[in-house]
């Protein structure tokens, strides 16, 4: 047996350490093994040369794919390509529709700036190792190379400002100067940090903008809303200027070109701050001198603007008269603080318009009134209470001169416009047959005269009743011998006596102390009747032979009766009064009180009345009728054989008419009117207005139909003025109901008037389209939307602010900083030339020569307006009684575009001279192609400047005097006035004509078929 050396098990130690020199011992072994390994490997089948070569041409392909990018974007930049006009034939047969123009633009500038930095990257990696990069060449002239070329460039935008572009297929080329060339194919990506999309997506915006008009929005953007925030306050603060102003108008026009230009740009300068962040720096020194002359045109027009309003009390303007000559500049050199264009619009609109009115009771009431008497109308009216009106505090001279006008100006235009036009069965229609036809035809006071004195009977009867037998035919016993041989009776005749009849009619007239109308007992009626009643028959004897006999019977007081009760109801339950509830005291006697009609006769004579309706007699009298019916009774003796004989005879009606009526019908007619008179008188006066804004009156529902409560107020009081309770008499009645009905018609007058409100509120848009020639889009709400925009501007709390935009900063560009200049920075109705805007160009895009360089003109901006109606505006309703608005409606289109707007960006430090440079000019854009290509130059299309249209229109309403009678009643231009210096339109000289190559224009706003000019 061997001894073997004692071993330590290491997992045996308990506290499983592993020695350190043990660890080094298998290190050492291990490391000589593995060198073993190696150094017995064959050599590998890639060069080491060769793989570092390919993967260096990659890392240079990177970089200078980066670097291509970044020229490609500055390039790109510099000529945004917007449109392919003008593009080659080849580049529009590239182009895909379905793609963004500017993207494949860009696209090809890649391609172009890779193709020729790549063929210039060979790298030596060793001393005879190269490495190198291509990318197919194409052919420029060639649409499919171009499509291809497109196709094989990809744009992502991962994050803002950041830009990864995918060139595909870029061949990877790896050369050994003794052995055979490798080479492979792989797609390249880099990611750049450029702005190039901010700020191209930015200035579509500012463009987007520029053209969204006033009601392609119902947000606070776009440059419609921004013009109608500074333009709309404006226009309202001069027209209720001269609306609450006693005299001429202060403003010929409240829209002249030259302020909407002064508007517009400031609107404009709003969006610059809205879209980019920032304006253009020369915005205040461009701003100053327009602003501040419109300021001075306000104040040298209406005598009491001071300049005070407008600037602040320390401003070194505040005592200048003449604010468009003041020398800007102070001692130092500085610009004054002058007041913003808002601050100017705002300071008119807040202290001048007056927006609380108040709706009379008036129109509905005399509408009422005129209802009540037939032939009455306005000028019957106006002849019985003009005067008095006048000598009330309510009143004045301007509300009743248009209130009671036949016509008022401009109410024939109503013919011709929306939903007042006469070919249909329009609203104007609506109102004269009511109120030409209807309301002189009614006569409602004779209506409640027959409804008052008004009686409906009805009879009770009871009976007839038999008291004796009528006689029989006499038997043979009572008068043969041999009664046995007779038969019978034949032929049983029976008579009435003709001198024995006796007739007995009471009459009784009942009296009661009862007030009610109803089932009021006027008479008792008995009648009894006695007479001789006579039977023949005859009797045949059994021998044929022998004649017949007739024998008679006679029978004495035969007597039959019956009654008749007759009631009545008083006064027709159609009344509107309280009627019952109230009653009406001794209804069936005369009354004298102390009225101008002095004795009534209410319904006295009407119970006799009644009797003789009921029975058809002439008598008046109770004794005379008795005596009537008596005779009548038995003068029909001889056809009064049996009771229903009986019934049948007496002349009996059961529910007759009778015809009751007042004392004098007209003294009670014109006495109850002279009464009315008072009432109307009362409501006019005395009705508490509704007080309203103008806001309501141009919305739905109207009103109007609020004045009616206030109306209400006044109702229980007047109707039943001076009435007694019960009521004295008939005329009494007769009084409270005609009040109830001039009531009752006033507030179905409130109801109809305001449809009519509505109706004309509802097709409002087609009235101003059709006021001003058709121009407009009537599918928007031309009016409600102008409105609501003023009212909400005149509350600060609900006011429309500009506000300032912000652009999301790049995470890999930190403070950006972003500039604007705009070439011209103020848009001006004047033309101007290279020498006062360097970027002029001619509609080519050329640059001019030095001696040419005035020869071309650029038009900036143009504007016009045209006035629908002119002062004193269009009458809305058209009626003048019904007369509560003052319209004028003002259409403005304004025109623009830049000569050169662009957009400039620095990265990082703003002392960097990197940066990007975004333009937009009118200008061609071509591609400078590679070297080898076989032109020069590829042109794919043009850049567009910044350009817009945007039109607007202002629709101003001011109360009629019916709604507000201080002030002067009225509204618009005054080109209708012949000392006026104010055209209905008027266009500025380059209106439609703007931009570059301007030479001379004289084109304005056509008119069309204006209602007011013919």
């Amino acid at each position: 047996m061997t001894d073997s050396q004692p071993t330590v098990s290491i997992a045996a130690d308990d506290r499983a350490r592993v020695p350190f020199a043990l660890i080094a011992v298998l290190l050492l072994i291990s490391s000589i093994a593995i060198v073993g390994v190696l150094g017995s490997r064959d050599t590998p089948e890639v060069e080491t040369e060769q793989a570092v070569a390919i993967d260096r041409a990659e890392s240079v392909a990177v970089s200078e794919l980066r670097r291509s990018v970044l020229r490609a974007t500055e390039a790109a930049a510099s000529a945004p390509v917007t449109s392919t006009d003008g593009a080659s034939p080849t580049v529009e047969a590239a182009f895909d529709d379905d793609e963004p123009v500017f993207d494949q633009y860009l696209k090809l500038l890649v391609y172009r700036e890779v193709a020729e930095s790549f063929a210039t990257t060979p790298q030596q990696v060793g001393h005879d190792t190269a490495a190198g990069v291509t990318i197919d060449r194409i052919d420029w002239n060639d649409s499919d190379d171009l499509a291809a070329a497109i196709d094989r460039i990809s744009l992502e935008r991962p994050d803002t400002g950041v830009l990864t572009v995918e060139v595909a297929d870029v061949e990877l080329t790896g050369n050994v100067s003794d052995g055979v060339p490798i080479t492979e194919r792989r797609d390249l990506t880099v990611s750049v940090a450029t702005p190039l999309y901010q700020l191209k997506d930015r200035t579509d915006e500012f463009q987007r903008q520029l053209n969204t008009g006033f009601f392609e929005t119902d947000e606070y953007d776009g440059l419609g809303r921004y013009t109608a925030a500074r333009l709309f306050p404006y226009t309202w603060g001069k027209a209720y200027y001269d609306r609450l102003s006693s005299g001429q108008p202060a403003f010929d026009n409240l829209t002249p070109n030259d302020h909407t230009e002064v508007m517009v740009n400031d609107a404009i300068f709003g969006l610059q701050e809205r879209t980019f962040g920032t304006t253009d720096p020369y915005k205040d020194r461009a701003m100053l001198q327009p602003t501040l002359c419109m300021a001075g045109d306000l104040t040298s027009n209406a005598g009491d603007i001071e300049t005070e309003d407008f600037v602040a009390n320390d401003s070194a303007l505040a005592n200048e008269t003449d604010l468009c000559n003041t020398d800007l500049l102070d001692q130092d050199g500085a610009l004054p603080d002058p007041p913003t264009v808002q601050e100017i619009a705002l300071t008119m609109l807040e202290d001048n318009v007056e927006t609380d009115v108040e709706i009379q009771a008036h129109p509905f009431a005399d509408l009422g009134y005129m209802q009540m008497a037939a032939g009455m109308d306005m000028s019957q009216i106006e002849d019985g209470f003009n005067d008095s009106l006048e000598k009330t505090n309510r009143f004045n001279g301007y509300y009743l001169e248009d209130y009671f006008s036949n016509n008022l100006d401009n109410q024939g235009i109503a013919e011709d416009v929306g939903n007042f036009k006469a070919e249909k069965d329009d609203t104007m229609t609506d109102i004269r047959r009511t109120i030409s036809r209807e309301y002189p035809v009614s006569d409602d006071i004779q209506n409640i005269i027959q409804d008052v004195y008004l009686v409906e009977l009805s009879t009770g009867e009871n009976g007839p009743f038999s008291y004796t037998q009528l006689p029989d035919p006499s038997p043979p016993e009572n008068w043969a011998r041999n009664p046995g041989n007779w038969s019978g009776p034949f032929n049983v005749t029976r008579y009435a006596s003709a001198s024995q009849a006796d007739a007995d009619v009471s009459i009784d007239i009942v009296s009661e102390n009862s007030t009610g109308f109803e089932g009021r007992k006027f008479a008792d009626v008995d009648i009894r009747y006695e007479n001789s009643i006579g039977v023949s028959a005859d009797w045949e004897h059994e021998d044929e032979n022998r004649s017949s006999h007739t024998n008679w019977n006679w029978k004495d007081n035969i007597t039959y009766s019956v009654s008749y009760t007759i009631s009545g109801d008083l006064v027709s339950e159609d009344i509107d009064v309280e009627r019952e509830r109230r009653g009406i005291e001794s209804p069936f006697r005369s009354d004298s009180w102390n009225e101008d009609y002095k004795s009534v006769r209410s319904f006295e004579g009407a119970k006799t009345r009644a009797v003789e309706e009921t029975f058809d007699l002439e008598a008046t009298t109770v004794r005379s009728q008795e005596r009537e019916l008596e005779r009548e009774l038995e003068g029909s003796s001889t056809s009064i054989i049996t009771e229903s004989d009986f019934e049948s005879e007496i002349p009996y009606t059961a529910d007759p008419d009778i015809d009751i009526s007042p004392r004098n019908k007209d003294e009670i007619y014109e006495w109850v009117l002279s009464e009315l008179n008072h009432t109307h008188y009362e409501v006019v006066t005395r009705a508490e207005p509704h007080q309203t804004d103008i806001w309501n009156m141009v919305e739905q529902p109207s009103p109007l139909e609020k004045t009616e409560s206030n109306v209400r107020d006044l109702e229980r009081e007047l109707v039943y003025q001076n009435a007694s309770e019960p009521y004295a008499n008939t005329a009494d009645l007769l009084r409270a109901e005609v009040r109830k009905q001039y009531f009752e018609n006033t507030y179905d007058n409130i109801e109809k008037v305001s449809g009519w409100h509505d109706t004309t509120l509802g097709e409002s848009s087609a009235i101003l389209n059709d006021l001003l020639g058709g121009l407009l889009d009537t599918s928007n709400d031309l009016l409600g939307g102008p409105v609501d925009f003023v009212d909400r501007t005149m509350d600060p709390e609900t006011r429309p602010e500009d506000t300032q935009g912000s652009l999301e900063k790049s995470p890999l560009i930190e403070d950006v900083n972003y500039q604007i200049e705009g070439s011209p920075t103020y848009l001006s109705l004047e033309t101007v030339n290279r020498t006062e805007v360097p970027a002029v160009r001619p509609d080519s895009g050329e640059i001019l020569s030095i001696d040419e360089i005035n020869e071309t003109k650029h038009a900036p901006m143009g504007a016009g307006y045209l006035d629908g109606i002119g002062h004193p505006g269009f009458p809305l309703m058209p009626w003048p009684s019904l007369f509560y608005l003052q319209l004028d409606a003002y259409y403005l289109d304004v025109q623009g575009e830049y000569a050169r707007f662009e957009v400039r960006t620095t990265d990082g430090d703003p002392t960097s001279a990197t940066g990007l440079t975004y333009v937009r000019q009118d200008t061609e854009a071509t591609i400078d192609t590679p070297a080898w290509a076989t032109k020069d130059e590829l042109a794919v299309g043009s850049v567009e400047t910044i350009s817009f249209e945007n039109e607007l229109v202002v629709p101003i309403v001011v109360p009629s005097p019916q709604l507000l009678t201080k002030g002067s009643p009225g509204v618009g231009d005054t080109w209708r006035y012949g000392a006026s210096n104010s055209p209905q339109k008027d266009c500025s000289t380059a209106w439609n004509e703007v931009g570059a190559g301007f030479e001379n224009s004289s084109s304005c706003i056509s008119s069309g078929e204006l209602p007011v000019n013919n």
